[in-house]
């Protein structure tokens, strides 16, 4: 095991490597490189010198262009085909007369080239330009890796704003699934009970642009709505002279629409009011469902329109009720109604669905999904797995282009 400390000193001066199948020319080009300070070791052929490369950490290789079994260029070829260790600057030893292989070598991406015999001027910058690169690669390697393992505690954090588990209720079968883009997401959904009497709240959001900006909105956004919906665990608990407030119980009782419209209206006044320089905002799908009669309470907040398929494979859309949450503040919210008969099926979605792309730049689009809806499929998991089939199916072999939230309600027959 290297000592720490050597490990320290070998890194402060740079490590090179010299791949060279002549013994002499490795020892002449080893003490002009020793005399510049860095450190050196040995390959006698191609084959060595990448075994080495793959094991042991070095900041600059000096590649001999004509070798026997495996030459320069081939090496060269193997280097920067491995990720692991294509980032380390090659600079190819050349003889008089190997000029075209050198250039072939430079098209495959060598950083420099160093003439026999070596004049020491042009081996000491040609080496310290090398040297520089690779700390410049290193250093941004590094904040990238910082940055990489910010953006993971990120998105554990951001996990836990979604629901461990969705409530379990007799009479309805409720799934729901959320893809990141990125490593954070600024889509979000919740469902929680609203009390004793069986009703479930249930949030679809999807806050603009994507990244760390909308992830960190989105968790904004989800728990205002939370705290403000949330008559159990919310802020709409009050304890007043060691009792329950009246307002849980009026939150408790209060019509579906009218609890939505008011939670509507305070995210967005808070949002617009407190944030409004951000200039962010969300889409978003609220619902209280009752199980016991089907019966739906909704507001559409600039949202994609939900679909609701019926038991005979009929699919109409449930229409917006008002603007997305956050644009101005003392915005007016409505909401809808609707009764899912035995069979029927709400399905809620963000449009990283709709506006995925496929390989050509086609787009999945409403058509497609709604087709995927028509099959009639006997359950909440089937109709799910049935979307997000097609949708993979569909964008094969392509990044996605937003992030992808699907939740899906179903009133058992």
């Amino acid at each position: 095991m290297t000592d720490p400390s050597e490990a320290a000193r070998m890194e402060a001066v740079g490590r090179v490597l010299i791949v060279d199948d002549m013994e002499v020319n490795r020892d002449l080009l080893a003490r002009h490189v020793r005399r510049e300070g860095y450190e050196v070791s040995m390959a006698a052929d191609g084959a060595e010198g990448l075994a080495m490369l793959r094991a042991e950490p070095f900041d600059v290789v000096f590649l001999d262009v004509m070798m026997p079994g495996m030459s320069g260029d081939a090496v060269l070829e193997e280097i920067k085909g491995d990720d692991a260790i294509r980032h380390i600057p090659v600079i190819m030893v050349s003889a008089a007369g190997e000029q075209e292989i050198v250039v072939k070598c430079l098209e495959l991406g060598a950083e420099d080239y160093l003439p026999k015999p070596f004049n020491p001027t042009i081996l000491r910058a040609r080496a310290r330009a090398a040297l520089d690169r690779k700390r410049l690669h290193d250093q941004r390697q590094m904040q990238t890796d910082s940055l990489a393992r910010e953006l993971e505690i990120g998105r554990r954090i951001q996990q836990h704003f979604l629901p461990a588990e969705i409530p379990t209720v007799s009479g309805l079968e409720i799934v729901a699934h959320l893809a990141s883009a990125k490593q954070v997401s600024g889509d979000f959904y919740d469902a929680f009970a609203m009390g004793d009497d069986g009703r479930l709240m249930l949030v679809v959001g999807d806050v603009c642009d994507k990244g760390v900006g909308a992830a960190l909105f989105m968790a904004l956004f989800r728990s205002l709505i939370r705290a403000t919906g949330d008559p159990l665990t919310g802020g709409a608990e009050r304890i007043v002279g060691g009792r329950r407030s009246l307002v849980q119980a009026a939150m408790r009782t209060a019509s579906g629409g009218g609890l939505l419209t008011r939670v509507a209206g305070f995210t967005n006044d808070y949002i617009a009011r407190v944030h409004g320089s951000a200039n962010m905002f969300a889409t978003a799908f609220l619902a209280v469902v009752d199980p016991r009669d089907g019966t739906v309470d909704y507001v559409n907040a600039g949202h994609e329109p939900p679909l609701v398929v019926s038991s005979d494979g009929r699919v109409h859309e449930l229409a917006g009720t008002g603007p997305a949450l956050g644009l101005l503040p003392d915005l007016e919210f409505h909401s809808g109604t609707i009764v899912m008969s035995p069979g029927d099926t709400v399905v809620v979605y963000s449009d990283g669905i709709v506006d995925a792309q496929n390989s050509v730049g086609g787009v999945f689009g409403s058509a497609r999904l709604v087709q995927a809806l028509e099959a009639r499929l006997p359950s909440a998991a089937e109709v799910q797995a049935r979307v997000l089939s097609e949708l993979a199916a569909f964008t094969a072999g392509t990044d996605p282009v937003d992030d992808v939230t699907l939740l899906v309600v179903r009133r058992p027959a």
